[in-house]
């Protein structure tokens, strides 16, 4: 982007620019409200051009004649209230009304600019607010591939900070394209009145003021997508930091971090004054170029000499005419630094989900938890061997099956694709006969609770956490789900009992109490689906003792998957299916399978037979 020539980046930013301002429509009358504003604005710089003509014509020292003459020229009701005294001055009257009228054009200049300003500003954040969910609910609704391929740090980066940057190009914008050009129209069209040569005098030289924007934009465009780049590096590095703080303090590395940190923040910190130098350029470069202008302007008023009042309204217009070119120069610089971070975000919002529910999804109801998994073959990106290979697998409703098998067996992604989170190129997976891709992905999770043993847990109360399961759940019902998780004790003895918050992770609580809180989240859902991923690794004897007897009392009339790398969790389980590199080995009962599986005896061999040579 930062390549590309003017002509080409106008053609490129038409399109995000386009679509920004698309983000507006419903707020059209707050934004016209701002134009017409705006447009009063300039009008009263018009107005204050005449008001500095008569200040000179009436109240400043001159010729008698040019009094005169500009008396002459008034409507005749006011030509005896302007008729100079005996002195031949104008009357105080006439002076201190035009003095006034200074003043007061210029609070009701104010009053139009701060109007316009507000209305704009208003605008803009609700347009922000706008593109900021709908980034956000856009980016939850990808699939988990999406989340496996990018940082969190740069998504952080592109739903806060990018769309900030939107923002700003979008109130730059509206705030002073039309404000600014009225303004610059209404000094001219004074000027020309007043006096043409003067005008094109002063103004021969200003299309040369676009020199300085043509010069610095492509280097403002450059460091701003660097600025850019860099902003999002430092995201990656402080959500890495920051989530990972265990792994950073235990191996000492606080230091190493601040130093990475520093880095990108220097890298971020020199583009910004690249970009910042080129902006802050422009304004004295413009300023420069216009006083070519006045002087052509003045040395033309020394060959002609010009009234009073006359060349004051000439000089304060061209002081109202260069401000606004200025502030227009700075629309396209905006626009330039502006437009990596708008097409980022239009690039995110293009990313169709992987997983899209079929146009005639249907919401389950009354879900019996009858589960086929038919010919399922799945690889996960960036892989060439298959995680589940030709897997076809029944589960009765209401039954317990459990999953056994090594790491990397594919124990886990069957969870994945029956939650679909993921979906296989091959095969399918159903539930009660439905087609996983005919249903709606909100009821179909809705139906399915999950406890896993890398708990997470939000930095809010225990409460909050555990309502996480069911939301409109009454505090009877969350007590109830926390009692039968064996875990209303150890909540009742924290300072605010359910209304006490767990920090970051649940760091405040035992791992443990942090497996009691995600168990009692499950229970609350009361899903007919429930699946187990060793639900209780992170509990002493006593407590996984209780939790087993909590969760067969939950299992009954469920259809219960459990993934367990200790046998003895499982070994009343209906179905035990071993799970190899993929493939299913075998299923059946622990008597059968340990006497027609090697796999599975090899796995109960390591775990018992192994500690009881032991002892």
């Amino acid at each position: 982007m930062a390549k590309l020539s003017f002509r080409d980046f106008l053609r490129t930013a038409r399109g995000p620019y386009g679509r920004l301002f698309g983000y507006m429509k419903p707020y059209m009358g707050r934004f016209w409200a701002g134009i017409i504003f705006g447009i009063c604005f300039a009008a009263a710089n018009g107005a204050l051009v005449f008001v500095f003509k008569n200040v000179g014509d009436l109240v400043l020292t001159g010729a008698p004649g040019d009094r005169a003459d500009h008396i002459a020229k008034l409507p005749e009701y006011l030509r005896e209230w302007a008729a100079p005294g005996p002195d031949g001055r104008s009357p105080l009257r006439v002076v201190l009304t035009i003095c006034l009228l200074v003043p007061a054009v210029m609070a009701v200049r104010g009053v139009f600019s701060y109007l316009n300003a507000y209305c704009v500003l208003w605008v803009s954040q609700r347009v922000l607010d706008d593109i900021r969910q709908q980034v956000y609910r856009h980016t939850l609704g990808q699939a988990m591939e999406f989340f496996n391929r990018q940082k969190a740090g740069d998504l952080v980066q592109t739903v806060f900070n990018q769309t900030r940057m939107a923002q700003q190009a979008l109130t730059s914008i509206a705030a002073d394209i039309v404000k600014q050009p009225v303004t610059i129209i209404s000094a001219v069209g004074m000027m020309v009145w007043f006096d043409p040569m003067f005008t094109v005098a002063a103004l021969l030289l200003f299309p040369l003021c676009l020199l300085p924007v043509l010069l610095v934009s492509k280097k403002v465009r450059k460091s701003a997508a660097r600025e850019e780049d860099e902003a999002g590096q430092m995201m990656v590095l402080m959500h890495e930091a920051f989530g990972g703080i265990r792994v950073v303090k235990t191996h000492a590395r606080e230091d190493y971090e601040a130093d990475r940190f520093n880095a990108a923040n220097q890298a971020m910190l020199r583009f910004v004054m690249k970009w910042r130098k080129a902006m802050e350029l422009t304004g004295p470069a413009v300023e420069t170029v216009a006083s070519l202008g006045i002087s052509a302007a003045l040395f033309y008023a020394w060959k002609k000499p010009l009234p009073n009042g006359t060349m004051l309204a000439l000089v304060g217009a061209l002081v109202l005419i260069y401000p606004s070119f200025k502030a227009l120069s700075r629309i396209q610089l905006m626009m330039q630094k502006c437009l990596a971070s708008t097409s980022k975000i239009f690039e995110l919002l293009d990313h169709a989900p992987a997983i899209q529910d079929a146009p005639d999804a249907v919401a389950l109801e009354q879900v019996r938890g009858d589960i086929r998994f038919e010919d399922v073959t799945f690889t996960y990106s960036g892989t060439t061997e298959p995680a589940v290979n030709h897997v076809s697998l029944h589960i009765p409703a209401g039954t317990t099956c459990a999953l056994v098998g090594e790491s990397g067996s594919g124990k886990s992604t069957l969870f994945a694709l029956l939650q679909r989170l993921y979906e296989g190129e091959q095969g399918s997976v159903k539930i009660d006969g439905y087609d996983l891709r005919k249903i709606t992905q909100p009821s179909l999770r809705a139906n399915v609770a999950t406890v896993s043993q890398d708990v997470f847990l939000f930095h809010d109360s225990i409460r909050q956490n555990i309502r996480y399961g069911r939301l409109e759940a009454t505090q009877k019902e969350i007590e109830h789900a926390a009692q039968m998780a064996y875990a209303h004790d150890f909540i009742a003895a924290q300072p605010q009992g359910y209304e006490t918050v767990i920090g970051d992770k649940g760091c405040n609580l035992s791992g443990g109490q942090q497996q009691r809180l995600s168990i009692a989240r499950a229970l609350l859902k009361d899903a007919p689906i429930l699946l187990l991923d060793e639900a209780t690794s992170a509990l002493d004897t006593e407590s996984e003792r209780r939790i087993q007897e909590a969760l067969e009392t939950l299992s009954k009339g469920r259809t219960v998957i459990a993934i367990a790398h200790r046998l003895s969790t499982i070994l009343k389980a209906d179905q035990i299916v071993v799970m190899d590199h993929g493939s299913i080995k075998a299923v059946g009962k622990h008597a059968d399978l340990y006497e027609r599986s090697p796999e599975y005896r090899r796995l109960y061999d390591l775990q018992f037979n192994s500690h009881q040579a032991a002892a």
